[in-house]
């Protein structure tokens, strides 16, 4: 290229020549050498101008050509490229003997200017015309840097290396100067970089010939180096690359010695010599370093201290840089990569991978991330303009995420989005974001930057392939979330089509087909046996062919479901699944009505799997199968399984409900005292049992204690006081419970039944009046309520006088009339057909056998033998209309 002395050195030569050359004016030779010392001095614009006066004042002078090539070199010295080329392409036609120097900076001005299509075109056209031009082998050589320039490497190879061309023919010859050590450094450098190391270090060996400046010795050596190494010669190379150094040192250029250490380092983390190439790269983090060797140096030390697994040694190294480095070149990257190198040790500890696309909940060590965040804070405080901080953006994300810092997290990657250019990074930061608005349940949100990568990123190979899949599934968890199937449905489509035989291909389909199958389970169906036929090797084809069999009880097709399990295990022997198959299928079995057999597969069940998951269910519903049997003793038995098997957890909900079944199941085959004390009592006394099971236990007790009383017990006195204190506590213990109404109904029944004057009568209607007006009361409750407060008044009225006598039963009659026509309903609630039938039962009997308003008892019988066929209420209809004639007959 262009140096300096090129001009000054024809110019020199011109001058001298001058008076012998021309005959000129007084007056054109004072402005010539007026504008000639201006040149000399380097006042480049007053020589511009007086050159240009000259051309324009001296019009027919013969030293036109010089004045125009001096102009041009005082333009090209202002850096007036443009200005050089038009000039002097202007003046082609007239520069006569000067045409090769006018060509020749008409190139090197292109040259400056970048256009290197021209100057090469240029410099052509020079060794072209002008074959005796002293210019030829100069021309040549510029025309090789302007083709490596546009890396035309193998066009450099044949302009420098052909036989008969300027460069051989001058090498032939003899010729030693700096355009011969140019060309040969330009025809190794482009043997190098077409991967020809051999030919490259080749034609280095001729330059150790020819005595080189200090500057040519160091490209050659770095040459030579360079070659070594794409030859595989590594010791060589790094002897080469240390003489390189010293031979930097020596010319005192920052950049030759920052380049020299830069390769030395190369050479020795290629031998793995990584603690020596650590050492050589921190010599570039010294002060006078160029910034990109400097940036280069700091990544490398960082880069080389991860291989080593020393990721804590890196940090520190960054901190002691930064320490000792204010307003280094690097800084902004420095606090960068140092919360980078505290964020990887944060997901390392964790065992997640930062910067990948990993998922986890994990809180981050506490410690390592304030300093990742403390040193990526600081990134953006003193350095918000930096080209880095969308990075920096997307690095805080992962640190707030990883704390849990939801909000935070959000708001970082979305401006981490903002910042980056489209790349890997954004589509990272695109995830995440979706991530965090899953996390959030904004799945609208997920679904639409999950979405984004997928329309954003398709160009990108790295993104395609390491994030599409993921993003896919991704969607179809959303989209179920959300309830939006058209979303999950498409997700699952593509992933099908794109990636059948993807990690989340039987994942995707297993989701959405679960969700599917509620709503249309032959749809769900379809999914599950279309993506079993397509991939019989997926990974959860277990869990498919499980699936479909699903499909099959949510339609209630009990036999079909039956058979798809029966399939099952006799496709997968031996699979994990297998004791949900097996519970699954003797479920099927009952439900499709053949009790015996599930009985049977439920036993051997229990037999095989004790501690599988599904024991304690099977295991209630073998107790409930005898209990509905009406085997009590063999269901207590199997209930008392269920909570004191030690395989299964003993304070399970179910375990509870066990234990009260149980109990429930020694009061109807007559053991009360087992069913308190065994049963009940435990339950009471239990802090961990849940607050349902321990009311309904305390009432069981109440129920178990009222039983004893009306069996044979010689202890009725304290047992009608057991039950009405469990009674009484129950409003104390549970007021919320609606079981309270029934405990206030059971204590007003057992006072009624341990009530022997009036007095007590009295507080046994103002029982039942409690659950009558009680808004927890159910129709059930209300029912037993008025029926026991009309049977109440009736025994009030066996102890009253004539004159309330008939008050207090015409009120009982009133009470068992509302049970029995409705009038006690709520909207939305039907009779209670038990108590329904009770009340009429009674008051037919009173209104018969007591008012002898037998008129209206028989319209009550034949109700009630409308309503209960089951009743045969005839011969008591018809004893009723022969007392009512015999009656009329005998008034």
């Amino acid at each position: 290229m262009t140096v300096p002395w090129r001009w000054t050195w024809w110019l020199l030569a011109l001058l001298a020549a001058a008076p012998a050359a021309f005959a000129a004016t007084s007056a054109e030779d004072t402005a010539f050498k007026s504008a000639s010392t201006a040149l000399t001095e380097t006042i480049w614009d007053k020589a511009e101008a007086e050159f240009d006066g000259f051309v324009h004042t001296f019009t027919n002078s013969a030293r036109l050509p010089q004045a125009v090539l001096f102009q041009a070199e005082a333009r090209f010295k202002q850096g007036k490229f443009t200005g050089v080329i038009e000039l002097l392409s202007s003046w082609q036609s007239k520069a006569g003997k000067l045409g090769d120097e006018y060509l020749f900076w008409t190139g090197e001005a292109y040259l400056q200017k970048g256009d290197f299509r021209a100057a090469d075109g240029t410099f052509l056209q020079l060794s072209a015309n002008y074959p005796a031009s002293p210019r030829r082998l100069e021309a040549a050589v510029e025309q090789a840097g302007a083709r490596a320039q546009l890396q035309q490497w193998p066009q450099v190879t044949e302009l420098l290396e052909q036989t008969n061309g300027v460069f051989q023919s001058s090498v032939l010859k003899g010729m030693v100067n700096d355009q011969v050590v140019n060309g040969y450094l330009l025809l190794a450098k482009a043997h190098l970089l077409q991967s020809h190391g051999a030919a490259a270090s080749a034609v280095l060996d001729r330059l150790t010939k020819i005595p080189l400046s200090a500057t040519n010795d160091w490209q050659r050596l770095n040459l030579m180096c360079r070659a070594q190494i794409s030859e595989g010669h590594l010791e060589p190379a790094l002897g080469t690359a240390t003489n390189l150094l010293n031979v930097a040192v020596g010319t005192g250029q920052a950049k030759l010695k920052a380049d020299s250490l830069a390769l030395q380092a190369g050479v020795l983390e290629r031998l793995n010599r990584l603690p020596e190439a650590i050492a050589m790269y921190t010599q570039n983090l010294l002060p006078g370093t160029p910034p990109e060797r400097h940036r280069e140096a700091l990544l490398k030390v960082v880069e080389l201290s991860l291989k080593q697994n020393t990721i804590s040694e890196a940090a520190h190294t960054l901190e002691q840089y930064l320490t000792q480095f204010t307003n280094a070149p690097a800084e902004d990257l420095a606090w960068l990569t140092l919360g980078e190198l505290r964020l990887r040790q944060c997901a390392s500890a964790n065992q997640t991978q930062f910067a990948s696309f990993s998922r986890t909940n994990a809180v981050a060590e506490t410690n390592c991330l304030d300093q990742a965040l403390t040193a990526l804070l600081t990134f953006d405080t003193r350095f918000p303009q930096s080209s880095f901080l969308g990075r920096s953006q997307l690095d805080l994300g992962w640190c707030f995420w990883l704390g849990g810092r939801t909000n935070e997290s959000q708001a970082a990657f979305q401006a981490a989005i903002d910042h980056l250019p489209p790349s890997v990074d954004q589509a990272i930061a695109y995830f995440k974001l979706a991530d965090v608005q899953f996390r959030q349940t904004n799945y609208l949100g997920a679904i639409s930057n999950y979405s984004a990568i997928l329309d954003k990123f398709g160009k990108v190979p790295e993104v395609e392939t390491n994030l599409f899949e993921t993003t896919l599934y991704q969607i179809v968890r959303a989209g179920l979330a959300q309830g939006d199937l058209t979303a999950a449905t498409n997700a699952v489509a593509r992933i099908l089509t794109s990636y059948p035989d993807g990690f989340y291909a039987d994942r995707a389909v297993l989701l959405t087909g679960q969700a599917v199958g509620g709503k249309d389970p032959a749809l769900a169906r379809s999914m599950f046996s279309n993506l079993a036929h397509r991939a019989p090797a997926f990974q959860l084809l277990p869990q498919l062919e499980l699936a479909v069999a699903r499909t099959y009880e949510e339609e209630d097709r009990w036999p079909d479901a039956l058979a798809h399990y029966n399939d099952w295990l006799g496709s997968f022997t031996n699979h994990p699944l297998q004791p949900q198959a097996e519970y699954l299928r003797a479920w099927a079995t009952w439900k499709a009505n053949h009790e015996p057999e599930a009985l049977t597969q439920f036993t051997n069940f229990l037999a095989r799997f004790q501690t599988n998951e599904f024991a304690p269910l099977a295991q209630w519903w073998v107790a409930d199968y005898y209990r509905l049997q009406g085997d009590f003793e063999e269901a207590e038995r199997n209930y008392k399984r269920c909570f004191q098997n030690t395989n299964w957890p003993p304070s399970s909900t179910l375990a509870y409900q066990a234990r009260l079944m149980a109990g429930r199941c020694a009061v109807v085959r007559a053991g009360w005292l087992d069913a308190k004390n065994d049963y009940f009592l435990p339950l009471m006394n239990d802090p961990t049992c849940p607050p349902d099971l321990k009311a309904q236990a305390w009432f069981a007790f109440g129920n178990a204690s009222m039983s004893l009383v009306s069996s044979d017990s010689t202890n009725k006195a304290p047992d009608y006081r057991e039950a009405i204190d469990a009674f009484d506590k129950i409003p104390l213990l549970f007021p919320t419970n609606p079981i309270v109404v029934a405990a206030l109904g059971e204590k007003a029944c057992c006072l009624l039944q341990s009530s022997q004057t009036s007095q007590h009568l009295e507080s046994v209607s103002n029982a039942f009046l409690k659950v009558i007006e009680s808004p927890l009361a159910d129709v059930r409750a209300r029912s037993i309520a008025k029926v026991g407060l009309a049977v109440t008044l009736e025994k009030l009225a066996q102890q009253s006088t004539n004159g309330s006598r008939a008050l207090l039963l015409l009120a009982a009659r009133d009470h068992y009339l509302d049970v029995l026509n409705g009038r006690i309903l709520k909207e939305g609630e039907r009779p209670d057909p038990f108590w329904t039938k009770e009340a009429g039962l009674k008051v037919s009997r009173l209104l018969g056998d007591t008012l002898k308003e037998w008129s209206q008892a028989v319209k009550t019988l034949e109700q009630l033998q409308k309503d209960f066929p089951v009743l045969h209420l005839e011969e008591k209809i018809k004893s009723l209309k022969a007392q009512e004639q015999q009656a009329r007959q005998n008034p």
